[in-house]
C-alpha cells in the first residue's frame, strides 16, 4: 500500500465517523479505525516505499502482545 492508497483509506474512514449514524461499540470501533488509517499514513509521508504491517514496529508489537496474552492465559495455574 501507498501513501495515496493510506490516505484514500483514511479519508474513507473519517467519513464513517463523521456520519453520526454509528453509536455504542461500532463508533468505537470506527474511531479506532480512522486513528489507525492517520498513523499509517503519517508513517508512510516519511518515505515513498510501500506500507507493510510486517516491517511496522507498532502493529508487532501488538502482535507480540497478543501472542503474550494467549500463551498466559493457555498456562494452567
Amino acid at each position: 500500500m501507498r501513501h495515496h492508497e493510506a490516505k484514500g483509506a483514511l479519508e474513507a474512514a473519517r467519513e464513517t465517523v463523521r456520519g453520526d449514524t454509528l453509536t455504542g461499540r461500532d463508533a468505537l470501533i470506527a474511531r479506532a479505525e480512522a486513528e489507525e488509517w492517520e498513523r499509517i499514513t503519517e508513517a508512510l509521508a516519511d518515505h515513498a516505499g510501500t506500507y507493510d504491517p510486517e516491517h511496522d514496529p507498532f502493529v508487532q508489537g501488538e502482535l507480540t502482545a497478543r501472542a503474550h496474552r494467549t500463551e498466559t492465559a493457555a498456562r494452567p495455574r
